[in-house]
């Protein structure tokens, strides 16, 4: 696997966060816009970051996975970056971003190491967010009409959601229903104007990530 890893001093460091980037079928890839401007802003409030590509994508070997394998990446990169520690972080954070919350969220969820989960522009239109049926079949996932909601779901985990206004694979009903299943300690930040891909917009996460990591510290 192909990743990049920034790491702080470790007088300095605040914890980790690791990124993962949006659908590798459609383009995604850790030097996103969006993954790129959240890791450096992790990175400005005292985090040590780590983003990779998914397997088939860049220098990353193997070929794409339908969600089952990118899970079993995001468990690699928790565990590489965990090793490189020579002393465990205070926390550590998973951000997801599109196909990256899909993939990596649920991986995170379970992880004890794991302490706070990012969900940038959930595809709650395109993909299943139940955590247990992740596969090819899972897009375009409606059964009787009725959206699958229970991801996430039960996590006690600091969570923060971020969605744009303009965004047509994450609407604003589905969203509200999904968001309110969530278990507390949880928030939601809608960035007017901004569409699934932050055309424009990406400067705009960084105010809602910075109040989001300074709950930890």
């Amino acid at each position: 696997m192909e990743g990049l890893l920034n790491m702080h001093e470790a007088l300095s460091v605040r914890g980790g966060m690791i990124l993962c980037h949006p659908h590798p079928q459609f383009g995604g890839d850790m030097h996103n816009t969006v993954i790129s401007t959240t890791a450096e802003t992790a990175w400005q409030e005292g985090f040590s970051t780590l983003r990779f590509n998914f397997r088939g994508v860049g220098e990353s070997e193997g070929t794409y996975g339908e969600g089952i394998g990118e899970q079993e990446d995001v468990k690699a990169a928790i565990d590489f970056f965990s090793a490189r520690q020579n002393e465990p972080p205070r926390l550590l954070i998973v951000l997801g971003y599109s196909f990256g919350a899909w993939a990596g969220l649920p991986v995170a969820m379970k992880d004890e190491r794991v302490n706070g989960l990012i969900a940038i522009a959930p595809p709650l239109q395109m993909m299943d967010f139940d955590p247990s049926t992740a596969s090819s079949s899972a897009l375009k996932s409606r059964v009787s009409g009725t959206l699958r909601i229970n991801f996430l779901m039960g996590s006690e985990k600091q969570k923060l959601v971020i969605a744009g206004t303009r965004d047509l694979f994450c609407p604003a009903l589905d969203l509200e229903k999904w968001f309110h299943a969530l278990s507390e300690p949880k928030s939601l930040s809608i960035i007017q104007g901004a569409d699934h891909f932050f055309s424009f917009h990406a400067n705009l996460l960084i105010q809602p990530l910075q109040e989001f990591l300074k709950k930890f510290y």
